[in-house]
């Protein structure tokens, strides 16, 4: 009977449920504990020193792009005086090469572009016209001067130089620098009106004047200018880069020229100023 009850209970058919436990099963319990570590996993979040590492490295980065750019920015145009940017390209400009626009009238350079040792505008006065520099400032961020391309085929390059005490449009006056002694040309055609003493120097140093043929209203001053021409007085006509007016005066055997600060030399220099008469 025991093995008949045994035998019953063990073949009940298919459609009854067994009494007996069933095992468990292993498969679902594996992908059940595989779903739960992904989403563990999902959900982890890095600890807060993982951000401050990667925060470090991120500065670290950038700060070093940023002295990278200036290094190259420095090296273009160094503070070093062994290294200093050419003022114009000597082998893309000719004698009259254009250094500034005012009053609708073309300002070339009285110094011949192989001898040039800076450009620097700075206030003079009131009552000079403001110039329009062509070229590109070397003044000012060294970040932006990197990204600055040349903007004239003779490169030229120029200083905006500290204003001091002076008054006046910060570009009312032009500095060229030269060595002392070095010839000194016409910046404009037109026809001598004056020549007097420079107060700065006196002693054989002068002011050229200068009527430009464009514009009878206008004046060109052209200062510092020692060793006058024969031909050069009132009344003579000058033609721009080839008549020769005298020569660089040395101006820092009495003061300290603001333009030693952009130079390789002592900043000895002419200055070129621009005003209007009602003459």
């Amino acid at each position: 009977m025991r093995g008949g009850s045994a035998q019953r209970a063990q073949y009940l058919g298919p459609g009854r449920p067994s009494k007996t436990k069933a095992p468990p099963n292993n498969r679902l319990r594996s992908v059940s504990n595989g779903r739960n570590a992904t989403e563990r996993r999902r959900t982890r979040k890095p600890k807060p020193g993982v951000y401050w590492r990667r925060r470090v490295l991120a500065v670290s980065v950038v700060l070093l792009s940023i002295l990278a750019l200036v290094l190259a920015a420095s090296a273009r145009t160094p503070g070093g005086a062994t290294d200093r940017a050419l003022p114009i390209d000597p082998e893309n400009a000719g004698p009259d090469v254009v250094l500034a626009e005012v009053a609708g009238i073309y300002i070339s350079s009285p110094i011949r572009p192989e001898d040039l040792t800076g450009l620097g505008y700075h206030p003079e006065g009131e009552s000079l016209i403001e110039m329009s520099p062509r070229g590109r400032n070397l003044s000012g961020n060294p970040l932006l001067r990197l990204f600055a391309s040349d903007s004239t085929p003779e490169k030229i390059q120029y200083y905006l130089m500290d204003s001091g005490d002076r008054r006046g449009p910060p570009t009312g006056a032009l500095d060229v620098g030269a060595e002392a002694g070095t010839p000194v040309y016409a910046p404009v055609t037109g026809t001598v009106t004056a020549i007097r003493p420079d107060p700065l120097l006196r002693e054989g140093v002068n002011i050229v004047e200068i009527k430009p043929a464009d514009d009878r209203n206008v004046r060109i001053l052209v200062s510092l200018v020692q060793e006058l021409g024969s031909e050069v007085g009132p009344k003579s006509p000058v033609t721009a880069g080839i008549t020769e007016l005298g020569s660089v005066a040395d101006s820092a055997k009495v003061l300290r020229p603001q333009l030693a600060d952009h130079t390789t030399d002592a900043g000895n220099h002419v200055t070129v100023t621009v005003f209007r008469t009602d003459d």
